[in-house]
């Protein structure tokens, strides 16, 4: 007992002699859309691997222990083959969602808490609110509705107005009946971000200046707990599971995260560590992946390894490093945003004249990945043209 209280002792010591990197310091811009496209990557291939099948199915909104069984006898089994990206990014891409909402929390921080109100949406809730609506509702409109006009095309249920009005306007995740509709297939997220919004504006962002204060670190906990017990308790594959990860429940471990992230810091880590924990980050997803209580914290897992990876990258002046890995994940971080407003729309056609048809998983299967990935990028280029001259 006398050796762990000196252990423990020694440890604390050590922790208190770590240089803290600030808040302000921890990312840079580059590294920023370098995690943004990290996430992009994995959300909007996960979304096309996910349909082929063959592929193993995910646990996004609920937990079927099948299915992290079939995961883990295809990682261990000795059954790898050529289709393992095809089987990653179908059980694991769906994680780049929490890395969007840590970079949400964290952005937020830098902008409306590091500097002194200089307009009025800054100190006035309803304006916050509004304006962020407003820009959530600018960035995804075109996009649903070419969306929605290539979901009929390709002659898809035809859900009712209603369905389609509540998903333009966010509203759909708060009614049970439609939150867990994906048709069209992203937009629910868009719901989640306003609820996210809500609660940053209203329960977080008041005690930002008050430093010296414990309510600016406990309420970001207190939200984390009480978003993640009531899940804790809940049956695994049951609907209410369903409807309330379709909500803000699935944003506030990964979103306070980049919240205090932002607000306190990180311990500064030798480059060797952030290699270490970038790799580990790879089977401790598999790990967690196989029991209910510990896939509630696989967001961060996702969270730690990512800015592990790219602050490890990010200062290697190799020709290979940045060339190869860290400048194309910023480029496609820089168009994130629009990649997930518009990648349903070169995927549904894929999938039901093309990828429907197959029995299993076929090489050929990526040859249309890549036509995927193409046209994608290709349609959030121009949309982001499209945005940016109003039209």
């Amino acid at each position: 007992m006398l050796q762990i209280w000196k252990n423990s002792i020694i440890f604390a010591h050590i922790f208190e002699e770590m240089e803290i990197i600030k808040g302000d310091r921890l990312l840079s811009k580059a590294q920023c859309q370098a995690l943004r496209g990290i996430a992009i990557l994995g959300i909007f291939l996960h979304n096309f691997c996910h349909l082929l099948r063959g592929s193993n199915e995910e646990n996004e909104f609920e937990f079927l222990s099948e299915r992290a069984s079939n995961m883990w006898e295809y990682w261990t089994g000795g059954n790898i083959d050529a289709f393992f990206p095809i089987h990653f990014l179908s059980f694991f891409g769906h994680y780049g969602v929490p890395m969007f909402l840590f970079l949400s929390g964290y952005g937020l921080v830098m902008k409306y808490e590091r500097c002194e109100p200089s307009e009025p949406s800054r100190a006035d809730a309803a304006k916050f609110l509004g304006s962020h609506w407003l820009k959530l509702f600018r960035l995804m409109i075109l996009g649903f509705v070419l969306t929605v006009i290539t979901y009929l095309a390709c002659g898809l249920e035809w859900h009712g107005w209603w369905e389609y009005l509540a998903q333009a306007t966010m509203l759909s995740n708060v009614v049970p009946s439609l939150a867990d509709a994906h048709t069209p297939s992203p937009y629910w997220f868009f719901g989640v971000m306003v609820e996210v919004y809500i609660i940053y504006r209203l329960l977080i962002y008041p005690f930002h200046d008050k430093r010296e204060s414990l309510w600016r670190w406990l309420v970001p906990l207190l939200l984390i707990v009480l978003t993640w017990l009531p899940q804790a308790f809940m049956e695994p594959h049951r609907n209410m599971l369903v409807y309330v990860r379709h909500n803000a429940a699935i944003a506030m471990l990964p979103f306070t995260m980049g919240v205090l992230a932002a607000r306190y810091g990180c311990p500064q880590l030798p480059r060797w560590s952030l290699a270490l924990v970038a790799v580990v980050a790879l089977p401790l997803m598999a790990v967690f992946s196989m029991n209910y209580q510990l896939w509630l914290w696989i967001p961060v897992v996702v969270v730690t390894g990512s800015v592990a990876f790219v602050k490890w990258l990010e200062p290697c002046r190799g020709l290979c490093a940045t060339t190869i890995i860290m400048s194309p994940l910023r480029q496609v971080g820089m168009l994130s945003s629009m990649i997930f407003v518009v990648h349903s729309i070169p995927r549904m056609p894929i999938y039901e004249f093309v990828l429907k048809t197959h029995n299993g998983l076929l090489l050929i299967d990526y040859a249309w990945l890549a036509l995927y990935i193409m046209l994608t990028l290709a349609l959030a280029w121009l949309y982001r043209k499209c945005l940016m001259h109003k039209i």
